[in-house]
């Protein structure tokens, strides 16, 4: 019976490591050096929200000038992570489920995204 059904969503672990490690990627394109960013979640029984910080400290003003106008911002972490996972997710449309999970040995800390099912078997996955 279970192989009857058709699925709908895929869900998705994506770790801050992958997140931290392809903001670092995308930054470095951008502004042509690796600058210091720290992922961190806000985690509320109803939603998750993702943050992706960049350390301004590290910047020269003509650098954060540059970054604002690619689109990332110093003060709006929201739209960092938002930008990363768009990347990460190859521009599927996604959405974050409402948990933050912790594994020792695999993730670290993660959490899960979901996305049409038909988004996934359409992708060339490699």
């Amino acid at each position: 019976m279970l192989k009857d059904l058709e699925p709908a969503y895929i869900s998705l672990y994506i770790s801050f490591n992958q997140v931290e490690k392809l903001a670092k990627q995308l930054i470095a394109k951008e502004i042509g050096r690796v600058v210091p960013v720290k992922v961190e979640g806000d985690d509320d029984k109803d939603a998750l929200r993702i943050r992706v910080e960049i350390d301004d400290s590290s910047l020269s003003d003509d650098e954060a000038i540059y970054l604002s106008s690619r689109g990332y911002s110093l003060e709006q972490p929201y739209r960092n992570a938002h930008f990363v996972l768009e990347a990460l997710t190859e521009g599927v449309p996604y959405e974050i489920l409402p948990m933050l999970g912790h594994d020792d040995e695999e993730f670290g800390t993660y959490f899960l995204v979901e996305i049409p099912y038909h988004w996934y078997i359409t992708r060339d996955l490699e």
